[in-house]
């Protein structure tokens, strides 16, 4: 843990996001006690690895599932951010681990931002959509993909209020 001792908090947390280390992730976490929810969601926000990826990406892209599962926790976190290169959303990465690595552990994480409000209807800088990037061996990641763009513009999505709120507020600043 010393190669960490000198490292800021962007860095810790890009390295949490790497390697799906949940303890350095709740050490920077804690290390902002004191600041307030948007000031907190601000930081983990814009904070980019050099190749211009957001957190989830970099979780997405490692398999860091329980990591991403901590990120989603942070009120007012961005569900949707584009990277810099392809302006593809952490649903993209997720599909391309599913498609390319461990299907399950892909899978698991597209229903994981799904089900935190990650919107499949957003087109890369290709103009796809993460289900249409899906390989056959993915096909339950598609599934989930067209389900939730189903619900979505269908206006279906009526569970319960905290959700309809979030998710207008999300739209609001598209």
């Amino acid at each position: 843990m010393g190669d960490v001792d000198g490292a800021s908090p962007r860095e810790q947390i890009v390295e949490a996001c790497r390697r799906d280390n949940v303890e350095l992730f709740q050490e920077v976490l804690n290390s902002m006690k004191g600041k307030s929810k948007e000031q907190i969601a601000h930081f983990f926000n814009e904070v980019l690895d050099t190749m211009g990826n957001h957190l989830l990406h970099i979780c997405a892209s490692y398999g860091s599932y329980d990591v991403m599962n901590e990120l989603l926790d942070i009120e007012f976190l961005e569900c949707d951010p584009l990277t810099r290169r392809d302006k593809e959303t952490p649903l993209h990465t997720a599909v391309r681990y599913a498609n390319e690595r461990e299907v399950e552990l892909g899978e698991a994480m597209v229903k994981m931002l799904v089900d935190a409000g990650g919107d499949p209807r957003i087109k890369d800088a290709h103009g796809r959509k993460p289900a249409e990037t899906c390989t056959p061996r993915a096909k339950g990641a598609k599934a989930t993909l067209q389900q939730e763009e189903y619900i979505l513009n269908e206006g279906l999505r009526k569970e319960d209020g905290e959700d309809e709120e979030a998710a207008g507020s999300a739209s609001d600043s598209e």
